[in-house]
This record gives structure tokens, C-alpha cells and sequence, in this order.
């Protein structure tokens, strides 16, 4: 039944259109970012720093898309939680596959690690790390964007700017797990070396599984009361 209601969630999303500016203003941030002749892994520092905004942007959308009436009536086939949950898979999904499109673009560009020999990152290492780095900011904005959108945070006046703020704050306060990834790219761009950043993925795991179970139990009450 679930993944009846994801199914619908994605067509709704769809056909609602307002995936359209965040997809074409990660098209344009990409666009004026990265160079052919730029370091992979400098181009995946970009794409995992922007991916992250729209990651927020998406969820927004997700979550607010559905009218109130759908919405009781989602509600009342799998119940507040699930449905809201289904949504917020959609976000994700939606942005992994930008993000997807996005690494096989930059793989299949002219990036000159993804084209001649490395002293010591190789081409695989390159995108591995370039991958895992977009899954953390990914999970990162998802989860952001749920904590800020409702069921928790109800009027866009609050939540667009703290969202923004919260998404701002991730990505350049030291010691965050999206800064922390952006910094290991930047740095094995420079260096010639790189550690995949398990550690950053799996606080950031946590923390969007924390996030999302948090925002699915309160809509489950706020529906029933």
C-alpha cells in the first residue's frame, strides 16, 4: 500500500510542476560551476554543495504539493505517518536522480582526472567519493527540509528562511558532515589523495533517519488530533 501511495506522491509531484525551478536552477548553478577542463573531483565538491539547496527545495515541494482533501484521504488509506513518509521519499529519490544524471555527466566530461592518469586518486576513487559526497549533502537537505516544512513548521514565512539558514549553516560550519565532505574533495583535488567519507555518511544517516522518523510521528498525531 505504501508504495501505491509514493507512486502517487511522485505523480502528483510531477504533474504539479514545481520541480521545475529547482531542477533548472541546479542546471544553471552546475552550468556556470564547472568547466571542462576543471579537477572531477573540484566539479564534485561544486555539484555536491549545490545538490544540497535543491535537496531542501524538492522536499518543500514534496510536502506542500498535495491539496488538504487528498492529503485526509492519503491519510486515511496508510495512515498520517506513512503518507507523509512517502513524500519525503520522493524528494529523495527525485534528488538522487539529479544528482545521478549529474555524475554521469561530469564521468563522461572532460574533467582531466576522469581522462588521464592521477598521481594518486584514481578514476574509480573519483567517483566513488564524488557519489558519497552528493548522498550526504542529499540526505542532509532531505532532512532539513523536513524539519522545516510542515508538519512541523506550518507557514512559509518561517520556514523558507530557516531552512535556507539551517541549509547555509551545514554547508560551512566546520565540523558539519556536508562541510566535512566538500573540504575532503577540495583537499584530494589539491593533494592528489583522498579517504572516502564513510564516517560523514554514516552521522548523516543517522541523523536523516532521526530526522524523518521524528517529522512522520508528528504528523501522524497532528492528523489524528
Amino acid at each position: 500500500m505504501i508504495s501505491a501511495v509514493v507512486r502517487y506522491q511522485a505523480a502528483l509531484l510531477l504533474l504539479s510542476y514545481r520541480w521545475v525551478p529547482p531542477v533548472l536552477l541546479y542546471a544553471a548553478v552546475m552550468g556556470i560551476g564547472v568547466a571542462g577542463g576543471d579537477p572531477l573531483l573540484s566539479s564534485f565538491a561544486w555539484a555536491a554543495a549545490a545538490i544540497m539547496p535543491v535537496a531542501v527545495w524538492l522536499t518543500r515541494v514534496a510536502v506542500t504539493v498535495e491539496p488538504a482533501a487528498a492529503r485526509h484521504t492519503a491519510s486515511a488509506a496508510v495512515g498520517p505517518g506513512r503518507a507523509h513518509l512517502a513524500g519525503l521519499l520522493v524528494a529523495l529519490t527525485l534528488t538522487c536522480l539529479l544528482a545521478a544524471i549529474c555524475t554521469g555527466a561530469l564521468a563522461a566530461g572532460t574533467n582531466d582526472i576522469a581522462n588521464r592518469a592521477t598521481h594518486g586518486v584514481s578514476r574509480g576513487e573519483a567517483l566513488a567519493a564524488g557519489a558519497m559526497a552528493q548522498f550526504v549533502t542529499i540526505l542532509a537537505g532531505v532532512a532539513i527540509g523536513a524539519l522545516t516544512n510542515r508538519p512541523v513548521l506550518r507557514r512559509a514565512a518561517y520556514a523558507v528562511p530557516i531552512a535556507a539558514l539551517l541549509t547555509l549553516a551545514a554547508l560551512v560550519t566546520p565540523g558539519s558532515p556536508a562541510a566535512r565532505v566538500l573540504k575532503v574533495l577540495t583537499d584530494a583535488a589539491r593533494h592528489d589523495r583522498i579517504d572516502l567519507p564513510t564516517t560523514q555518511l554514516a552521522v548523516t544517516a543517522g541523523v536523516f533517519v532521526v530526522a524523518i522518523a521524528l517529522t512522520c510521528r508528528i504528523a501522524a498525531r497532528v492528523e489524528h488530533d
